[in-house]
């Protein structure tokens, strides 16, 4: 064994030199990432839709990867899965071509590798028969353990062909409910996961408006199992629920007057049937509130206990599908994340993605991606 014996000076030198690399390394690997980002900003978009292979067969996914042009980058800490909600699929909820509305570029334009999928009977995803038949003829359709799978297959995907161990998940809304399903379940696939908008635990549930199953806040929940497969779903009836959600009588204090049209009609394109239909109308599955029913009820599917990665859980101060009970809830429970964040976005709704707070909201987001 050689033991080294230094001054209290040659010490004193050492220390300083150390610390000096320290600080020009971390300035370094500071200017590589803004290279990074500068580079990815001035940088085309590049697009790629896929059909992949579910885990069941027969059926294939739409899955929409998003880079900036040149990138040779796929790191854990780079890539990105958005989870769509109930009723809309990914293209039109992730990636709106108004404006500068869309969530998806706004990331690439950060570095980022974006990646968005639909579930089962869902936009570019492939419809089962129930889908084409009338809808009280069939139980709701893409239950929750059947969007796991499929997001399990999104997640296989992109770590299989991108060499990656872990991806970052963003879950909006039921896809809230489903990234938190997934990560309680495959903690070794999930780098970090936020959950903007979930619902959780809250018994007195939810605004999704007469018949659906699921009543107004502070009323009784019953559960009408005649809904059957699938809804239909109309501008007016979206944008109804946006606007019973924003406090003020001008609507417009909130958002840009012309977004809901244009988010309805991209995710009318999604719908091969939509126009055949007056007024035209989006097929979504029933899955979706067969379950929140049974998760906001005292039977959960699954449990924040059981997520051991870095969590986010985000919402809008006036959303009436993810009550500040239900982040609370979610907060309790994720007693194994190293690391957990609850951001609360002030005058904002469900839908604050398109609303003028909205760069507040991403802002939030990235920052906790770039922890």
């Amino acid at each position: 064994m050689i033991k080294v014996i230094c001054s209290p000076h040659m010490w004193s030198r050492f220390a300083s030199a150390f610390s000096a690399w320290l600080t020009a390394s971390s300035v370094l690997v500071g200017m590589l990432a803004t290279s990074e980002v500068s580079n990815a900003q001035d940088a085309a978009i590049v697009k790629v839709d896929s059909q992949i292979d579910a885990l069941d067969p027969g059926i294939k996914l739409f899955l929409r990867e998003k880079m900036p042009q040149g990138n040779t980058r796929f790191a854990n800490d780079n890539i990105v899965l958005f989870l769509h909600g109930a009723t809309s699929p990914s293209s039109c909820d992730f990636d709106l071509q108004y404006k500068d509305y869309s969530w998806a570029d706004w990331l690439v334009k950060r570095g980022y590798v974006v990646y968005m999928g639909d579930y089962r009977n869902y936009g570019g995803s492939t419809r089962e028969k129930a889908m084409d038949e009338p809808a009280s003829n069939n139980q709701p359709v893409t239950r929750s353990y059947l969007a796991l799978r499929d997001v399990e297959a999104f997640v296989n995907h992109i770590k299989r062909t991108r060499g990656v161990q872990r991806i970052s998940l963003i879950g909006w809304s039921w896809g809230a409910m489903m990234a938190g399903y997934y990560a309680s379940l495959h903690n070794e696939n999930v780098q970090k996961l936020i959950l903007y908008a979930p619902l959780y635990n809250f018994n007195d549930h939810t605004n999704l408006g007469p018949g659906s199953g699921l009543q107004n806040k502070r009323k009784p929940m019953e559960f009408n199992f005649a809904l059957g497969a699938y809804r239909l779903a109309s501008e007016a009836a979206n944008t109804g629920r946006w606007n019973g959600e924003i406090p003020v009588e001008n609507k417009d204090e909130y958002r840009d007057p012309a977004v809901p049209a244009a988010f309805w009609n991209e995710c009318l394109t999604t719908d091969p049937t939509s126009s055949s239909r007056s007024p035209a109308s989006l097929r979504a599955p029933n899955g979706v509130l067969e379950d929140s029913f049974y998760q906001a009820t005292g039977r959960p599917l699954w449990n924040a206990a059981n997520i051991y990665a870095p969590t986010m859980v985000i919402g809008g101060n006036y959303d009436t599908w993810s009550f500040q009970e239900d982040r609370a809830g979610l907060m309790r429970e994720l007693v194994h994340a190293p690391v957990k964040h609850d951001v609360l976005i002030e005058d904002a709704t469900h839908f604050v993605l398109f609303e003028k707070k909205r760069f507040t909201f991403f802002e939030e987001v990235l920052k906790f991606l770039k922890e």
